[in-house]
């Protein structure tokens, strides 16, 4: 009879995330695995295969819980302002020194590098982007159902702009940490709503 698992894997996959989202795919070894979960390798091979299907596991994590993409979905009942807001402020929050979530995106942070080193990987985080903005369009769309924005708006457009912004404070956020520059560009962003 097989020895149940003594760790909880899901709780497992979400530290893991981190590491790669703190540290990237490649410089990500298993003995950073076995350092953030505890686990031993032989454990970590025989939950999920292969680091390559950890990752995959941690994405879709990522993409359902810890994204902004799951932040954006969570705040669909607040002000479309309120909403896009919280977002630029946990941005701007996680270039923080004891910030609890790191900076940037894990899909942000690792689409170039997987793209080059494994295309089937970086096209996984590009889905994950351009869910982002799709739901950035819908969710336009839907302040211009309630009245929070204008009728004659072009969402199409205004979802690509808000993408851009996020995605340019994200590598603000990861490289110069430049604060004032991204409070300055949230509120100018937050400015075109009005």
């Amino acid at each position: 009879m097989a020895r149940p698992r003594e760790f909880n894997e899901v709780d497992a996959v979400r530290v893991v995330s981190r590491t790669f989202w703190r540290k990237g795919y490649q410089a990500t070894s298993i003995r950073d695995i076995e350092e953030a979960t505890g686990l031993t390798a032989g454990s970590i091979y025989k939950a999920y295969g292969s680091k390559r299907e950890l990752f995959l596991l941690c994405l879709e994590q990522y993409m359902r819980e810890d994204s902004y993409l799951a932040l954006l979905l969570t705040m669909h009942d607040k002000p479309l302002d309120e909403a896009l807001r919280r977002i630029f402020d946990a941005i701007i929050d996680s270039t923080r020194e004891n910030s609890e979530r790191p900076a940037g995106c894990l899909a942000t942070n690792l689409v170039a590098e997987l793209l080059k080193v494994d295309p089937e990987l970086g096209e996984g985080a590009s889905a994950g982007l351009a869910e982002m903005q799709k739901a950035l369009r819908l969710r336009f769309q839907s302040a211009q159902e309630c009245g929070d924005l204008e009728m004659d708006c072009d969402t199409l457009a205004l979802g690509a702009y808000f993408m851009m912004v996020i995605q340019g404070m994200l590598v603000v956020s990861t490289s110069t940490k430049d604060v004032a520059a991204m409070k300055l560009a949230r509120d100018i962003a937050l400015s075109t709503l009005h």
